[in-house]
């Protein structure tokens, strides 16, 4: 049956879809922002394009074009693409290894062809150098990623490694009774490999994209549940993410411990050295605090300089103990305004699910209640959340008593 196709309407076919992605990629690409890997395939393909369109007319082509430019440009077109995957994930793009392989392939396919005349040899060489570039591009793809990105990473690997071990193949085919004896030859080998070609280009040019949407879809959920200055969770995406630790350790019964966390003094930072100045301290207080995190604790912006912090797993004791390293290691480390130290120091108040329960709601007022007790009593301190029942006209005083010291110090 493959040996019926005709050769040069799979040829023309072949180039027509190794066309069609090209433009598809270019477009994409035009609009993909500061998407990086696009271009990249969009010049690999067109590249391959280039060389696809040679080497299927070699009867009208002088074999100089047609056989070692045609192959160095495929060469050249994956290579590009090799690039563009590492551009993708953020590695360094090693432009010269391209170069370099497409250079080789073309100075070896010159010799076996006008030094040496072997059809044999130049069908061999080409293809194991082209399922060589093929086999870096599945190996850089076949990485663990976050889903649904690893979903596309595979996806996309998988028809990279299919083309590779299919060169593979092809090459092992030439030297046996299957290979043809022309380039133009009718033979089930070269339909073969002009309609894998074909469905690869396909495959390969959807890969690219549906790798590139799901990460612009994960870039706008990250966007949607994080500020935008401290890179920590929002109000809205905190209060979710808290709620379902707060059922699972209800479940387990389990401790969970809530920090409120407020900046001392944040307007006259703001006054004296100017919002772009409170922003960057903002930001420092957070890495500060980031340092004695675990990687399945939550930090969240609640509002201005007011922070939240969940902390599963840990009661009241083990919480005032990681409070208190926060609050010290943030007073030993200020933030540097050119040569001039910003002093900052926190209030934090702690509310555990042992006194409070498991609601978010109850846990935050019992924490904001102790973060006021805090800022009543001088600032710069950790204070523990009143147990339940306590009277709730203590704490209206001392909130009146934080917002007296405030209006006076402002």
């Amino acid at each position: 049956m493959l040996g019926q196709l005709d050769l040069s309407s799979l040829g023309a076919a072949l180039s027509l879809v190794t066309l069609s992605m090209t433009l598809l990629l270019a477009v994409a690409a035009w609009h993909s922002g500061v998407q990086t890997g696009l271009r990249h395939w969009a010049v690999g393909n067109f590249a391959l394009m280039l060389g696809l369109l040679l080497n299927v007319n070699q009867e009208l082509v002088h074999p100089s074009l047609s056989i070692v430019l045609a192959n160095g440009l495929m060469t050249l077109g994956i290579g590009v693409t090799w690039l563009g995957i590492r551009a993708f994930k953020g590695k360094s793009q090693p432009q010269t290894w391209p170069i370099i392989a497409a250079l080789l392939t073309m100075a070896l396919l010159w010799v076996f062809r006008f030094e040496i005349d072997s059809f044999t040899a130049r069908l061999g060489i080409s293809s194991m150098i082209l399922a060589s570039m093929s086999l870096l591009c599945a190996r850089e793809l076949f990485v663990t990623a976050e889903q649904p990105l690893r979903t596309a990473f595979w996806l996309t690997g998988s028809i990279a490694l299919l083309c590779g071990s299919g060169l593979i193949i092809r090459a092992l085919l030439s030297l046996t009774e299957f290979a043809p004896t022309t380039a133009i030859a009718d033979n089930a080998l070269q339909s073969a490999t002009l309609l894998g070609a074909m469905v690869a280009q396909i495959w390969l040019a959807s890969g690219f994209i549906l790798m590139t949407h799901y990460r612009t879809t994960m870039a706008l959920h990250r966007l949607s549940e994080r500020d935008s200055l401290t890179d920590t969770l929002n109000r809205r995406s905190l209060h979710a993410r808290a709620s379902e630790v707060l059922v699972k350790a209800q479940e387990l019964q389990a401790p969970v411990t809530l920090i409120m966390m407020d900046a001392d003094h944040f307007k006259r930072i703001n006054d004296e050295f100017g919002h772009q100045t409170g922003d960057a301290v903002l930001c420092h207080m957070v890495s500060r605090i980031r340092q004695h995190l675990r990687t399945d604790d939550l930090l969240g912006r609640f509002g201005g300089e007011e922070f939240v912090l969940i902390l599963p797993g840990l009661d009241t004791d083990s919480a005032s103990q990681v409070a208190e390293r926060i609050r010290v290691g943030l007073c030993n480390q200020p933030w540097h305004c050119e040569s001039t130290p910003v002093n900052l120091s926190l209030s934090l108040g702690v509310a555990c699910s042992v006194q409070q329960g498991y609601n978010f709601d109850a846990l935050l007022g019992a924490a904001d209640g102790a973060l006021y007790q805090a800022k009543a009593l001088g600032r710069n301190r950790v204070e523990l959340a009143a147990e339940q029942g306590a009277d709730p006209g203590d704490q209206m005083a001392l909130r009146l008593l934080s917002q007296f010291r405030h209006n006076l110090e402002v």
